[in-house]
């Protein structure tokens, strides 16, 4: 019997054990889908307090497991540059003791005797020529232990794949007392006023870096990105412009942090393009890749294994990045847009969403989400739990208005009225601050099909207290109103069994929507409008209409069947 998630008894046994799944990215280090403990107790109460130790400990297991899967092995060049920088800054801390020595005016007028025999420079050379001799003694010797610490924080600061006792451990430690040891010849030399020294070993030397244009003040791609999303020269909505700016800093991350706007060209962004075939599917959400660079996570990648990007999400990197380079060229930033010609020749019929089938309709408001769930939580499972918030409403205002998710889950109550005795459902951007559309032509009047009025969607909507129609939907994480909805849809088919491809989504009720119209006897043009397909008017912005405009709607709506689809079902459940 179960207490809870992550306490068990084994069949036959009345001691109780701690489990938990193992993260399918480990599963094959440890040989199994799951963890199991004894927690050496027959009471529920002790089970229960003694678990949280064990999750804990688990817990850093897999956290230490993950790092050491995402870390890389360091390149010849990523040593080079480490061991410079170990060697830049111990000459900088001997420029710091330079700095705060007394100088011979000053020792002069100290008085007291005490101060009188502190001859900080003395003793400053004393003690590095100390440390000299035991850095030269301990690399004849192959001795590290002095720089082990040091070692380590860079290992971990750049999440390298290094062991303790390993060669390469040991060859790093190496390359620092060699910096070390440098450093301190350097001091020596700027003690007797010479400061033209530089290193004579060669293992430590100035990383090679191929010669790049440095950006000016306010030039660089992600400063003048700030100014792109400022004009918004295509009015695109806020998410679109963050996911924007989020592909334009992996961008940015390839081509290095002082890479000037002005230098994108058609050979970074073929290079990005490429890099982008190796690059890991939501890798901002993937605990493993967290701080790392966009190369570093392509590098960690090797190990991980994650899905890569597929030629069609490619493609919608480039377009962001296109969209960009656009108004860096009409500005006058660069003299021709490098991403043009750069997308991959996808086969996008294949990919294409395509509208529900007769049958697939059919399955879908048969299933238990419209006639009854087992639970608030299982929906997928019939019961006689009756779900009528947005769960229930979105599908079937999408299928007989064709209107796209994020239009339905901002309405407010008072976009959906009365004209004329007719009522509508007006798609805006007015009324709140938080409302967008996808353009502004996108604005538009809807007039609600008498099937809705039959299913009682105006009764569901004259029983709504507040400002919004669904309240109940919350922003995700990227402040969308449309990310939860949109993942419980695409699992809720699944498991119905009506998606077993890309080829449907929610998107499919607004293609079936210009499917009906045809079958109406409408061309595209004709319906356009009623889909936000048209250009900006004050019609669409503010709802009005005139008496023939909306009579036309209305009987272009009413015209609106699907063949094979019996929703009479659903009036039993009202």
């Amino acid at each position: 019997m179960c207490l809870a998630t992550n306490i068990a008894r084994r069949n036959g046994s009345a001691v109780y054990y701690a489990r938990l799944a193992v993260p399918k990215e480990l599963q094959a280090i440890f040989g199994a889908k799951e963890r199991w403990e004894s927690l050496r107790t027959k009471d529920a109460r002790e089970a229960k307090v003694r678990v949280l130790e064990v999750l804990q400990r688990w817990s850093d297991e897999f956290a230490t497991l993950r790092r050491k899967l995402a870390s890389t092995e360091p390149a010849a060049d990523e040593i080079e540059a480490v061991t410079w920088g170990h060697y830049q800054g111990e000459l900088e801390h001997h420029q710091i003791e330079r700095r705060v020595r007394p100088t011979s005016r000053e020792t002069d007028l100290l008085t007291e005797p005490v101060a009188l025999r502190r001859d900080v420079s003395a003793f400053q050379k004393r003690s590095r020529a100390v440390r000299k001799k035991t850095l030269e003694d301990h690399l004849g010797q192959g001795e590290t232990a002095l720089v082990h610490h040091a070692a380590r924080s860079l290992i971990t600061r750049e999440n390298w794949a290094i062991g303790d006792d390993t060669p390469e451990f040991r060859d790093l430690c190496e390359r620092l007392q060699r910096a070390k040891l440098e450093a301190l010849r350097r001091a020596e030399e700027q003690d007797q006023g010479d400061f033209t020294g530089r290193p004579a070993d060669p293992a430590v030397k100035a990383p090679k870096k191929a010669a790049t244009a440095i950006a000016a003040p306010g030039e660089g791609v992600l400063e003048l990105f700030d100014a792109f999303a400022r004009e918004n020269p295509k009015g695109v909505k806020p998410d679109t412009l963050r996911m924007n700016r989020e592909i334009v800093t992996w961008f940015a991350q390839h081509v290095g942090p002082t890479f000037p706007a002005s230098a994108i060209d058609n050979k970074a962004v073929r290079e990005w393009k490429q890099a982008l075939a190796k690059f890991p599917i939501k890798a901002a959400e993937v605990r493993e890749f967290r701080g790392l660079s966009f190369t570093k996570i392509i590098v960690a990648n090797d190990r991980l294994r994650r899905s890569t990007l597929s030629d069609r999400t490619v493609n919608k990197y480039l377009s962001a990045l296109g969209a960009y380079c656009q108004w860096l060229m009409r500005n006058g930033h660069i003299d021709s847009n490098p991403v043009d010609g750069m997308h991959l020749g996808n086969d996008k019929g294949d990919n294409k969403v395509r509208p529900y089938t007769s049958e697939q309709l059919q399955k879908v408001f048969a299933s238990p989400l419209f006639t009854g769930t087992q639970s608030e939580k299982q929906v997928h499972k019939p019961g006689n739990f009756k779900i009528r918030d947005h769960r229930y409403w979105l599908p079937l205002l999408s299928l007989f208005t064709g209107a796209r998710m994020g239009e339905l889950a901002q309405l407010l109550v008072a976009d959906v009225r009365q004209d004329r005795g007719r009522w509508i459902i007006h798609i805006t951007s007015e009324g709140d601050t938080s409302k967008v559309v996808k353009t502004k032509g996108s604005m538009r009047v809807l007039p609600i099909h008498p099937e809705l009025e039959r299913l009682g969607f105006l009764r569901f909507h004259a029983k709504c207290a507040g400002s919004r129609l669904f309240p109940e939907i919350k922003p995700d994480a990227r402040e969308t109103l449309t990310g939860h909805y949109l993942r419980f849809w695409a699992r809720y088919l699944q498991k119905i069994g009506v998606k077993t491809d890309a080829s449907v989504n929610f998107h499919s009720f607004r293609h079936g929507m210009a499917d009906a119209l045809r079958r109406a006897g409408y061309r595209d043009e004709e319906f356009g409008f009623l889909l936000g397909h048209t250009q900006a008017t004050t019609t669409g912005r503010y709802g009005i209409l005139a008496e023939g405009d909306l009579m036309q709607r209305c009987k272009m709506i009413e015209a609106v069947n699907f063949p094979g689809l019996d929703l009479n079902h659903l009036l039993e459940n009202l």
